[in-house]
């Protein structure tokens, strides 16, 4: 969704060439405090890490509250399960970090807070007793959690499924402007390529009826070609048959066959 970053600068360029300026300052501070971080899977992240590594639960579990209620709850079924070991593991990195960073303090602030939601769940029944293991890196329980291939896998983790979910959540009409634009823009290019097509099938077709020769003229002189003289008597019957034609023997000739009426009156 890198894209939406420029719409947001379309709608600054908007609102601005509107003039409805109190809006566009309503607009740029919501931008500043933007939990979604114009929606780039690496910023959030690491907004995530800076609640955990300055030990901030409140800020932590509003930002993933904001997710929850405007992303993950919309999400299918088939998600659940994966959202929920992320957020038990965000949590249990919290824990992790808090103590790595010597901040007693915020581990048992932690349970405080929210023992009543997870007291009676499963994932969080041995973590119960950590705030009073000396080195719990050492303990089995939480020794995994406290190595740094865990601690990445997660990260990573987190990071892939913000990405797909990024990915199948649907985009408002707005920002898909561009795709439509240039869906658009081909097609005129298309148009005009096949128009110019059609104009050089068209050219080329008068061109081919411009080269058809023209039908000869079948005149009453056209029988001399039809006889090749061999002989004297040739040339006599030749000379003969063209005399029987001009005076009328054979009606080849809708003129030449057609006799005066003068003369039949004689």
């Amino acid at each position: 969704m890198s894209h939406l970053r420029y719409l947001d600068e379309l709608v600054r360029e908007y609102l601005l060439f509107r003039g409805f300026t109190i809006t566009l300052k309503s607009f740029d501070g919501e931008l500043k405090v933007d939990k979604d971080r114009g929606f780039r899977v690496d910023r959030i992240v690491d907004q995530f890490l800076v609640f955990i590594n300055n030990s901030d639960l409140t800020s932590l579990r509003e930002l993933w509250l904001h997710f929850d209620q405007k992303i993950f709850s919309k999400l299918d079924h088939d998600f659940t399960q994966g959202l929920r070991k992320l957020e038990v593991s965000l949590l249990k990195f919290y824990l992790v970090m808090a103590v790595s960073n010597n901040r007693p303090e915020k581990v048992s602030e932690f349970f405080q807070k929210l023992t009543p939601e997870l007291q009676n769940q499963p994932e969080w029944k041995d973590w119960f007793m950590l705030p009073f293991i000396k080195n719990p890196e050492e303990h089995s329980t939480f020794a995994v959690n406290f190595t740094k291939q865990w601690q990445d896998t997660f990260l990573v983790s987190l990071h892939n499924f913000l990405s797909i979910i990024y990915q199948v959540i649907p985009e408002p009409a707005l920002s898909s402007y561009e795709e439509e634009a240039t869906k658009l823009r081909r097609l005129q290019e298309e148009n005009e390529s096949l128009k110019h097509k059609l104009s050089t099938l068209s050219h080329c077709s008068d061109v081919i009826l411009d080269a058809v020769p023209p039908i000869d003229i079948m005149d009453d002189f056209y029988i001399i070609a039809q006889e090749t003289p061999t002989s004297g008597d040739g040339h006599s019957k030749s000379l003969k048959n063209l005399i029987r034609t001009i005076g009328g023997g054979l009606p080849t000739s809708p003129i030449m066959g057609r006799k005066p009426h003068c003369q039949g009156n004689q």
